[in-house]
């Protein structure tokens, strides 16, 4: 049987993990063998908080114009 290594940290330490059906599992990093770390994590971009900016700045400027308009 041929060791394995770990894709995530290199690793050669793995146990069994009964609750994955016997399944081995990096002692190092906890990522089951043989599959890779998911690294497409979506992150907010920085247009979505520009567009949030926007809004909030003017939700503000709209609620100025109703205090001015109302007093």
């Amino acid at each position: 049987m041929a060791t394995s290594v770990c894709q995530n940290c290199g690793s050669r330490r793995f146990r069994a993990d009964r609750s994955m059906a016997g399944r081995l599992v990096c002692q190092s990093c906890g990522l089951a063998a043989g599959t890779r770390p998911n690294r497409s994590i979506v992150r907010p971009s920085g247009r979505s908080r520009q567009q949030r900016w926007r809004w909030l700045v003017g939700l503000v400027i709209v609620v100025i114009l109703i205090v001015v308009l109302m007093g």
